[in-house]
Order: C-alpha cells, then sequence, then structure tokens
C-alpha cells in the first residue's frame, strides 16, 4: 500500500475524488502537512437541481483545516469544480468533506466539538 492510497483511506475519499500530492510546507520553523485532493479529468457531476450529468466549467482553489496527522497541522487544498447547470447557472460542486463554505472538515469540526463538550460543565 502506497502513501496515496493510506491517505485516500484515511480521508475517506471515493471517485471521483483523489490524492494528487502529498507535501511538507514549513512556517515559522514548523511543518505543516498540506494533502492536495482532485478530480478525475472528465467526470461529469450530477446537478442537485434537474439531477443532469453536467461536464466541469471551471475550478474554484479552496482550503480546508483537517485533524493533525501525528503531530503536524493539516490541511486539504482542492481545485473545487464548477459545472454550468442544465438551467446555464454556474455551481460550485459540494465537496464531500466539508459542509458548504466552511474552512474546516467535517472530522475537524466533529473533534472540536468533542472537546468543547467534554469541558461544558453538566
Amino acid at each position: 500500500m502506497n502513501t496515496d492510497e493510506i491517505f485516500t483511506l484515511g480521508l475517506g475519499l471515493e471517485h471521483p475524488w483523489k490524492i494528487q500530492n502529498i507535501r511538507f510546507e514549513t512556517e515559522d520553523s514548523k511543518k505543516i502537512l498540506i494533502i492536495d485532493v482532485g478530480f478525475h479529468r472528465g467526470y461529469k457531476f450530477t446537478d442537485p437541481d434537474s439531477g443532469e450529468l453536467c461536464p466541469v466549467h471551471d475550478t474554484v482553489e479552496r482550503s480546508w483545516r483537517h485533524l493533525n496527522f501525528f503531530e503536524h497541522e493539516c490541511y486539504l487544498r482542492c481545485k473545487v469544480p464548477r459545472i454550468k447547470t442544465t438551467s446555464g447557472k454556474g455551481r460550485q460542486v459540494t465537496v464531500p468533506w466539508s459542509r458548504k463554505g466552511s474552512g474546516f472538515t467535517m472530522l475537524f469540526e466533529a473533534y472540536s466539538m468533542l472537546l468543547i463538550e467534554s469541558e461544558m460543565p453538566p
């Protein structure tokens, strides 16, 4: 099993999403793990309004704070596809690892809530 497969399983990624690159960046003498997620070229995403399959029109770069891997901060980065719907509107595809408009992955949010709840008085 290679590194991409391990991170794909760890993040729960399924087709059409895939690991494109894994790297460390240094910021203020600490290493930050960056995982670039992409999608398979030519994949058509479903228009949530019509249910029709739509080709990717363009992409928007986004970043989400994820849970630490070992002692390293971790961020997911993705050029999120935008589709042109059958009604002609541009629409950003929903990614499976985050809520719409959030800068955190769902796993990060869930863990944060557990920490908050454990500190709340009964």
